[in-house]
């Protein structure tokens, strides 16, 4: 983002102010400076030798569609420096699972995610080689899981815990251990002190409930800390900045907002950047009202289609039971709405309401 005019936008930026509830860790995550301090976190000795300055992002994802509300994933490839005798250089693939909220399938979906990256190299080395696979090896994989929701999660456990009686079938299931990085549990020294500047930034993210003043407090340390980064990584630094800007906006009152802003403002590195914050932060208050415009735009239409049904009810039946005419109320599905309306419209008998939400059927049913 440095040095970029003040009349361009960038894409990035626009991004994280209209996503960042879904892509905000994950466009950190996609910077190598960041990694490196998400990984420290670990404490796994591996991590020591992978050569995060060249490392390259995978542009796929291993997630399957029905986990994507709770879950961003990061894949990454790299070069792997521990094994000095081999012939050839070694690549490690390194998954890095956000999650929000504690997933007890966890295990299971890892398993599933790393299968997928192996059955990827072997389809790669198919492209290349075709059907021989003398020579093939697969390639590491070091699965991490990142959580920095608000609710515990004590431990990620293994395959093995999902399965019933799974200890005597321990010897003939898949055993996979994955790092974790559990935010809530990490003390705030740790973070600071291991964490590098991520870290830091994961100590404003981990007080998120704090109470105004102390989070202020808090973001003051957390820009000065932000203020003595290399210069040669200036851009690192800009877009924690621009990440600490969209998480305050979305994460604090709107009485903090302003004073907040402005201190994040006043820590930009040159105009051009703190030009960008402020229209970042139009951007996301624009997404907020759109956001909220839409919703209001669909509790009216869920609304239009109960009143439509209960008058329809009371037209062709009568008086409308009261179990029927809450389980009516009760129903947000514009959809399920609209499809009783539809029977109601074309029965030539009684109806009965069926769908997500059972009801006894109106007095003639």
């Amino acid at each position: 983002m440095s040095g970029r005019s003040g009349k361009t936008f960038s894409s990035r930026t626009d991004t994280l102010a209209r996503n960042f509830p879904e892509n905000g860790m994950k466009m950190l995550l996609e910077h190598p400076g960041n990694v490196r301090d998400l990984l420290a976190l670990t404490g796994e000795d591996l991590v020591q030798q992978i050569d995060l300055d060249r490392m390259r992002l995978v542009p796929t994802t291993f997630i399957a569609k029905d986990y994507r509300h709770l879950a961003s994933d990061v894949v990454l490839v790299a070069p792997f420096c521990g094994t000095p005798s081999s012939h050839r250089r070694l690549m490690i693939t390194v998954l890095i699972e956000h999650q929000s909220v504690p997933d007890p399938l966890m295990p299971l979906r890892m398993v599933d995610y790393v299968t997928q990256i192996f059955r990827r190299q072997e389809r790669r080395w198919r492209a290349r080689h075709g059907r021989s696979l003398e020579g093939f090896r697969l390639l590491p994989v070091l699965p991490v899981v990142f959580h920095t929701g608000t609710r515990p999660w004590k431990r990620l456990g293994t395959l093995p815990d999902l399965i019933e009686t799974g200890e005597r079938f321990r010897r003939l299931t898949p055993v996979m251990e994955c790092l974790f990085v559990n935010l809530p549990a990490i003390p705030a020294g740790t973070l600071e002190r291991r964490g590098g500047f991520l870290g830091w930034v994961l100590h404003l993210v981990q007080a998120r409930r704090t109470r105004p003043v102390a989070f202020s407090r808090l973001v003051d340390r957390v820009l000065r800390h932000l203020k003595s980064i290399p210069e040669q990584e200036r851009a690192r630094g800009e877009g924690l900045l621009s990440y600490i800007h969209a998480f305050v906006y979305h994460e604090r009152d709107d009485c903090e907002r302003k004073r907040l802003e402005d201190k994040i403002k006043a820590a930009a590195w040159n105009e051009d950047h703190r030009r960008e914050l402020c229209r970042m932060g139009k951007t996301i208050a624009e997404a907020l009202r759109d956001e909220g415009r839409a919703e209001g735009h669909a509790e009216g239409r869920v609304e239009y289609a109960r009143s439509t049904l209960l008058r329809l009810l009371r037209k062709r039946f009568g008086e409308v039971p009261q179990d029927t005419a809450d389980c009516i109320e009760g129903t947000s599905d514009l959809d399920q709405l609209n499809v009783w309306v539809d029977r109601i419209i074309t029965a030539d008998g009684g109806i009965h309401l069926t769908g997500p939400v059972q009801a006894r059927s109106p007095p003639g049913a």
